[in-house]
């Protein structure tokens, strides 16, 4: 029988209190749908364990876990959780409005400064995770939405703590060298991803093809099976600019910078606020 036909069919059966609108994502792991919340009168995001996963207690933990993390920590740059259920294993999450940082880039690169504000903001949001002792371990444009100047990180489906983690674990093409080896996993690790996104958002392409990944079967140092190729789009930047971004895909974690030196770095470059009550200075959003 061919995987067409075979293929699963969403229920939408949302726990009691959530209607569901439209289904957004069907995934190996998850539903995820735009709702309606009856106890908030409000549109939400509801992620639902799939009904053939529910036995799986490692999918179950980290579906719990997500709901943990987004309902417990509060950041202006994270996506707020609403709930967390036990059973099924479900996470209710704000529904964002924007773009995702992947789409806008798709039509055009970032300037410089726009590309300054947003490493700024998502050096904020991961320092406070890694304040927290957690690790996002999947930055990446898709995991970025932006709405009137505000990015906001989102999908904590992968967070764990420093040290080990599942060798492999991530997304082809962003995956961290130290991530395909499931060892040392740091801060360091979010500062590749962060290296990687920023540089999308201004050449329009992944620095290693988004399909890329290392070949984990080599000892260590872990080669790409697909030669990286220096993206183009990056002539105009700034030599410290470029060499800001170079280290922050450095192979070796500890040659990494530190967020806050990531920051230190963009920060002269972000635009002026337009006005002195300002948040946040305005980066590309498509309504």
């Amino acid at each position: 029988m061919s995987a067409r036909a075979t293929r699963r069919t969403p229920t939408g059966d949302l726990p009691q209190g959530y209607r569901p609108l439209a289904l957004l994502a069907d995934g190996r792991r998850l539903e995820t749908w735009d709702a309606w919340d009856e106890a908030r009168g409000t549109r939400c995001v509801v992620k639902l364990l799939r009904a053939d996963r529910r036995d799986d207690p490692r999918v179950r933990q980290a579906v719990l876990l997500e709901g943990h993390l987004a309902t417990t920590l509060a950041h202006p740059h994270l996506v707020r959780g609403y709930d967390v259920l036990d059973d099924p294993p479900t996470v209710v999450l704000e529904t964002l409005r924007g773009a995702t940082l992947s789409a806008l880039v798709e039509e055009e690169p970032l300037g410089l400064a726009d590309v300054a504000e947003l490493g700024c903001q998502l050096a904020s949001v991961l320092g406070y995770l890694h304040r927290h002792d957690w690790l996002h371990l999947d930055l990446k444009p898709d995991n970025v939405v932006v709405d009137h100047g505000k990015a906001v990180l989102i999908d904590l489906s992968l967070a764990g703590r420093p040290g080990e983690g599942r060798p492999g674990a991530g997304t082809r093409g962003y995956l961290a060298p130290e991530q395909a080896r499931g060892r040392g996993l740091s801060a360091a690790t979010d500062v590749w991803g962060l290296g990687m996104t920023l540089v999308e958002a201004l050449a329009r392409t992944a620095p290693y093809g988004d399909e890329a990944t290392w070949d984990s079967r080599r000892r260590w140092p872990l080669v790409h099976r697909r030669a990286p190729v220096a993206p183009a789009g990056l002539d105009a930047v700034p030599e410290e600019v470029r060499d800001l971004l170079a280290a922050c895909l450095s192979l070796d974690p500890a040659e990494r910078p530190l967020l806050a030196q990531v920051r230190e770095a963009l920060e002269p470059l972000r635009s002026p606020p337009a006005a002195v009550d300002d948040v946040v200075t305005p980066l590309p959003s498509r309504r």
